[in-house]
Formats: structure tokens, sequence, C-alpha cells
């Protein structure tokens, strides 16, 4: 009895290896869509909680190869102490091939090993929050609000494929609509695409966590919220192609003749009359005063 018991167990384990291979075979080339995202899309998460949303893509999408996933809190000291559930939804997202990151600082991405040469469809930020430091409405903790959001858009708008877009999950009414999300894309080259309206029932099974202080496994009340969708401008992504393959071995006479094409709108020496908030419109590196061409003018310069 107890040999054909162990039979049983064996042969139970190998039949649920078989069909967890032919599930993922099955949901490769099958598309599967929750609200704004496809298992076809490379989804980067940013500042998750108890990994309840991405926990909530991954289970719809029947796999988890195309997420990664990425907390601030590390695994041990944080995560599974903080978040009753994070073990379990973990232990789910592992099991269906996700990416999983912790102690990743939402302002500093490019700096991380593992994320600063990947390229990604969708990167997600739901309801950034910098801390519970005093009041909302306190204008203190809002420049620290906006300063997060503000590192994050820097460093996730060098992240995106073509086509990719920042999602940011935020509420609408005061004091958080003062963050001014669209001021802060646009300073990184970002432009708002679309604005929809954030509902959790949309998403089965994620919990919006509070996240810091003694109640950081609580919700928090949502009330009106939505998803922003940033995406770069066109004319900055074609821009931004160039200067990458200048970066890949151009020549220096090559580089200039490159950007010399630039508009003269952003190279010319009136770029100091234009306003501050038309010169948001153009990324740091893309005008006189990024090093890297101060650099390549004083060499042509001296050529000259």
């Amino acid at each position: 009895m107890r040999k054909k018991q162990k039979l049983s167990k064996i042969s139970s384990s190998v039949v649920t290896t078989m069909d967890m291979k032919e599930h993922f075979e099955l949901n490769r080339d099958r598309e599967v869509w929750l609200k704004h995202y496809s298992s076809n899309h490379q989804i980067l998460l940013v500042g998750e909680g108890d990994f309840s949303f991405s926990c909530s893509l991954a289970t719809r999408f029947g796999s988890a190869s195309n997420i990664c996933a990425s907390s601030l809190d590390s695994y041990a000291d944080d995560v599974v102490r903080k978040y009753k559930k994070a073990s379990s939804n973990l232990k789910t997202l592992k099991r269906l091939g996700a990416s999983l990151l912790h102690g990743v600082d939402a302002t500093k991405l490019k700096q991380h090993t593992d994320l600063n040469c990947r390229r990604y469809d969708r990167v997600i930020f739901n309801f950034p929050h910098a801390g519970f430091h005093g009041k909302e409405s306190d204008s203190s903790l809002i420049r620290k609000h906006r300063g997060l959001v503000f590192g994050f858009f820097q460093g996730a708008s060098r992240m995106l494929r073509a086509n990719g877009e920042i999602h940011v999950a935020h509420k609408n009414k005061a004091p958080f609509c003062h963050w001014n999300l669209e001021e802060l894309a646009n300073k990184c080259s970002l432009v708002l695409k679309q604005c929809v309206a954030f509902d959790k029932k949309d998403y089965p099974g994620y919990e919006n966590k509070r996240g810091d202080g003694s109640r950081c496994d609580r919700t928090f009340i949502l009330g009106d919220c939505s998803t922003f969708k940033f995406h770069v401008a066109k004319e900055l992504y074609t821009e931004k192609l160039k200067w990458r393959q200048v970066k890949g071995g151009e020549s220096k006479r090559e580089c200039t003749k490159r950007v010399s094409r630039v508009s003269s709108e952003i190279h010319s020496g009136e770029l100091g009359r234009i306003s501050p908030r038309e010169r948001t419109r153009f990324p740091y590196r893309y005008t006189k005063e990024s090093p890297e061409r101060h650099h390549l003018l004083c060499q042509t310069v001296q050529a000259n």
C-alpha cells in the first residue's frame, strides 16, 4: 500500500509538471488582455507592495514570463514580514515564470544592474508615495512626492521600447492633484497620451497597501483616481535613436553632422530666450547645455 501511495504521489507530481509545461506552451502564442495590459507586453512593475497587482496580471495571462515585478522593500526583512499575502503572491509569480527584484529604488532604475539594459512596453507605478511624514497637504511632503515621481520618470523614460508607455495610477482630487504629474513628465520628454479612470475591480485580487508605518498592510481609500498614460514624444524618440548610434561608435565628424540636423530651435544660440516651459519639451541631453554635446562642440572648434 505504501509503495502504491508513493507511486501515486510521484505520478501526480509528474502530471502537474507536464500540465504546467503544456499550460505555458498554450499561453505562449495566445494573447490575453487585462485592461491596458497584454500577455505579449514586456512589463515592468515598480513599487510593488504585497505584489498583488503583478499577481493579478500573471494569473489572468496564465504566465508571467513577460513580467518583471520589483519592490523597494527587501524580501526577507520587509516584504514577507510586512504583508500577510506577499509570500503566497510571490510563490505564484515565481511558479508562473516572473522575474522578481527587491530593494529597487524607483528613482534609480537605470542604475540597477538587472534593469539598465532592458526595454519595456509598459512601466507601471501604482500610487507612488514618498511615505507618511505629515499631512498630505504640507508643501514639504508634496515636494517629496514630486521628487519621487520625477526621479521615476527620468529613469523609466529611458527604458521604453518603441511605442512603449509609462503608467501611473494616481488620485485626482486635492492635495494629490497638486503633484502635477503632467508637468513632471514633460520635464522628462514625456507627454500625456491618455487618462483613464482606475477601478480596483478590474484587477481581481489586487489590494492597494499603505506600505509605510505600523499600518503598512492596510488598504487606503482610493476614491476618484486614474491611470495616467505617458509616452515619449515621437520627435524626441527619433533624436534618442540618433544619440544611441553616436554612442555606438560613430566618428566625431559624423556625430557633429547628426547634431547639426537637429532643429535649430533646440541648438541655436537663442535657446536661453525660450521660456522654461518651452524648454521642458526637449530633454537636457539634446540642448547646448548637454555635457555630451558640449564636449563634441569643443572638439569640432579645435579641429577647425
